[in-house]
């Protein structure tokens, strides 16, 4: 009993501690950047060659299946979920009337450039180091002890855990609950990180060049609560399609049954 809580435990530390110490430095050098050159944005170069370097040695040290490759197929399955899980998370922002704005650099006279450039590279970097962390890291470990779907329910809780510290993210538990399941089954599935990192930086991405499109050429910060019933049953319905296509197209794919 021991040992199989050790086993849990350990790598989810582990997990924990690669996202949040990586995560911070590369916070660190983007304040430094935003400081000493508000409108020189070069904190790209320093913060993703960590991630990359942090990364390298993490896989050379415990392998987090990113030398895994898989077929073509599974990106567009791992894709048509991402997408089908924001379209039915929108209705659940809906419900609880959530409000988001485009992630952004507070605090200093940054440029636009600097902020455009923050826009793009800060959601990639906190999505290789979360796919690292929880499905390279934590997930391996946790497959040789722990059924499939128990395990990717705590991974999924402990996600939602870690953006706890946005209180927007309570309004969208069954969206951060959904998308972990869809890249934890996804990557139990390939046995690759590969189509998981590939679906969580499209959506980390995407989704903020909507949401700064939403405040430079719109009314602002995005109000679900005013979604209108066209836009709810455009979005339900192309979730819903989406769905069924990924599960139709799964059932073909190599890999564990």
């Amino acid at each position: 009993m021991f040992n199989k809580l050790r086993a849990c435990v350990l790598p989810i530390l582990g997990g924990l501690l690669f996202f949040t110490v990586m995560m911070g430095v590369s916070l660190g050098i983007i304040a430094l950047n935003a400081s000493v050159t508000p409108t020189v944005p070069w904190f790209p170069v320093a913060a993703i060659g960590l991630v990359v370097l942090g990364t390298w040695w993490v896989n050379r040290r415990w392998p987090v299946r990113l030398a895994q490759p898989v077929g073509g197929r599974a990106y567009v399955v791992t894709l048509l979920l991402t997408y089908a899980v924001i379209c039915l998370g929108v209705l659940e922002s809906w419900i609880n009337n959530v409000t988001t704005p485009a992630p952004m650099w507070g605090g200093e006279s940054v440029s636009t450039g600097f902020q455009l450039t923050f826009l793009l590279v800060l959601p990639f970097i906190a999505a290789v180091l979360a796919e690292v962390g929880f499905r390279g890291l934590m997930q391996p470990a946790l497959e040789k002890v722990m059924p499939l779907w128990p395990m990717l329910l705590l991974l999924a809780v402990l996600n939602f855990l870690m953006h706890s510290y946005d209180p927007e993210q309570a309004g969208q538990l069954l969206r951060l609950l959904g998308l972990n399941f869809a890249w934890g089954y996804m990557t139990w599935r390939t046995q690759s990180l590969r189509p998981a990192l590939a679906g969580h930086i499209a959506m980390n991405i995407f989704v903020p060049l909507l949401q700064y499109g939403s405040e430079q050429y719109g009314p602002g910060p995005v109000p679900f609560g005013d979604f209108p019933p066209s836009t709810l049953a455009m979005s339900g319905i192309g979730g819903v399609v989406a769905l069924g296509v990924a599960l139709a197209l799964i059932k073909a794919l190599p890999g564990r049954q």
